[in-house]
């Protein structure tokens, strides 16, 4: 398998090696050797991920398949073009809307949300989401909403373990995310233009953070990165 680097997969100082990362198998390498590193270090409480277990098989986990994020919004809204079919992006530990098209985006250090499922290695282990934040090197962190805010951000795990960090899943049609069983995103414009995407954690529409500022409710649909022939 051809190593491109190291990773940290922001299980707190656990290195990984990336292999190809569009493909399934090395998704399982990441898997395997973050269940075993966690092991030899005392886990991180709760259940789940026991000694022994065999990582996920490509060929049935879909999970483990990397994919990108585009939002849909139907809301009846002056601002619906800005917010709907636009990309999720990375940029300085948030989550941002921006145009799916590089050369169109607002942000020139975006980094396309690129990830997959991956158990969280802390607490319950609830199923987490992991995306990459740079092309180069191709360092994964932990997505995880912040349990004040709303805001959904990246880090490692010491930035997401007093958040909610999961559980993350999809629909029943594996077309959408989700977050703690529901699809209850919405989009913020922080400044003029700009969107940061959240979790509205009370269902009330960002009330406590919003200042006046306009929220949307958007659906965050898989779109499915081919795997690269070998």
């Amino acid at each position: 398998m051809d190593v491109l680097g190291i990773i940290g997969v922001a299980a707190g100082g656990v290195a990984i090696p990336l292999a190809s990362a569009s493909t399934a198998t090395s998704v399982v390498g990441i898997s395997q050797s973050a269940n075993s590193q966690q092991q030899a270090g005392g886990g991180g409480g709760g259940g789940g991920g026991g000694g022994g277990q065999a990582a996920p098989d490509p060929a049935t986990d879909p999970r483990l398949a990397k994919f990108n994020i585009i939002a849909y919004c139907d809301e009846d809204s002056s601002k619906r073009n800005e917010v709907n079919r636009k990309a999720v992006v990375l940029r300085k530990n948030k989550l941002w809307l921006d145009a799916r098209e590089p050369q169109n985006r607002k942000f020139s250090d975006a980094h396309p949300f690129s990830g997959f499922y991956l158990d969280y290695p802390a607490g319950a282990k609830p199923l987490g989401l992991v995306s990459t934040i740079s092309a180069d090197p191709p360092e994964l962190n932990w997505i995880y909403a912040d349990a004040g805010t709303g805001e959904v951000r990246y880090g490692n795990k010491t930035a997401s373990v007093e958040h909610l960090p999961g559980p993350w899943d999809w629909t029943a049609d594996q077309a959408a995310v989700t977050l703690e069983g529901c699809e209850g995103f919405v989009v913020l414009e922080e400044r003029r233009g700009l969107w940061a995407v959240y979790y509205d954690l009370f269902e009330d529409r960002l009330a406590e953070v919003r200042r006046g500022r306009r929220v949307l409710e958007v659906t965050l649909e898989r779109r499915r990165v081919p795997v690269k022939k070998e």
